[in-house]
């Protein structure tokens, strides 16, 4: 019992002599300065907080422009063939990606240039990173210029596969007169041609003939070829070089015009007279027009 009544005696005069200590101007001063101190190193902690998330944030971006970097290359490497589509937007990629390697080393120079970041270990940290983006900012650069000679080499092209186009067009109009012209001069010639070797022949009785124009009815044969061609529609017209016989359909026949001798022939078949031009060319030279007359 004297024990406890001690002990509680004792802490009665701790308790009091604690009391006294908080009250004192002493401990007072220093939990002032304790509370500044944890103040500031909040302020501190929370200030290099951010330094460290802008840190990461440039570290991410590097990442990210690496990646990019590597598609850019490949799509703008030599063979490589930029579609219409993907121009703007290789041109805006490369644009978004020199402003963000130039926002990245405007916070590291001020990273470079805070006071309380001075440790060495920190300035080579910042350096490498300064020394990347660098890099990647003189590659960009390379990559944008190969973009603008590609952009230049294809409005070159562009205009060479017009004047190309140009060219063929005019050349198949070209053509396309020629052939046209073509035709109707082998039409043409083929029109002289047929008429060159036109001729004219007309079988028939005396009556027949008397009636057609081409004798008169004293018998005498019209030997002139202005007769011949007024009374041209009585006449059959074939191609010299195609026919060499003409059958009369009659038992006796004999020529009426005038042809040279040597040249032709009746032949009978089956009853019939067959006149037989045996020299196509010689045969008809004095006369186009043949007159048989059949009895």
């Amino acid at each position: 019992m004297r024990k406890v009544i001690l002990f509680a005696a004792g802490a009665m005069m701790v308790i009091g002599l604690g009391s006294c200590v908080e009250n004192s101007g002493k401990y007072k001063a220093l939990q002032a300065q304790l509370d500044s101190l944890q103040n500031s190193y909040n302020v501190q902690g929370a200030e290099l907080d951010e330094v460290f998330a802008t840190i990461n944030e440039i570290e991410q971006g590097l990442s990210s422009i690496r990646e990019s970097e590597s598609i850019l290359a490949v799509q703008t490497a030599d063979g490589i063939e930029i579609k219409a589509g993907s121009k703007e937007q290789l041109k805006s990629d490369v644009e978004a990606i020199k402003s963000a390697i130039k926002n990245y080393q405007d916070e590291i120079k001020k990273l470079e240039n805070d006071k309380r970041l001075q440790s060495a270990q920190f300035k080579k940290r910042l350096s490498a990173m300064q020394k990347e983006l660098k890099e990647k900012s003189e590659i960009i650069e390379t990559i944008s210029r190969q973009l603008e000679e590609k952009e230049a080499q294809i409005a070159r092209q562009s205009k060479q596969i017009a004047t190309l186009d140009e060219t063929v067009s005019n050349l198949k109009d070209e053509v396309s007169t020629l052939s046209t012209e073509g035709q109707q001069l082998k039409a043409k010639v083929a029109d002289q041609e047929a008429e060159i070797y036109s001729v004219y022949y007309i079988v028939g009785s005396k009556a027949e003939l008397i009636e057609a124009g081409v004798m008169t009815r004293g018998g005498l044969f019209k030997s002139s070829k202005v007769s011949y061609q007024a009374e041209k529609d009585a006449f059959v017209k074939i191609d010299l070089r195609e026919i060499s016989e003409i059958n009369t359909n009659a038992g006796k026949a004999k020529v009426m015009s005038i042809h040279p001798k040597g040249t032709y022939a009746f032949v009978e078949n089956d009853g019939e007279m067959v006149l037989n031009i045996s020299d196509p060319e010689k045969f008809w030279q004095q006369t186009k027009y043949l007159v048989i007359q059949v009895m």
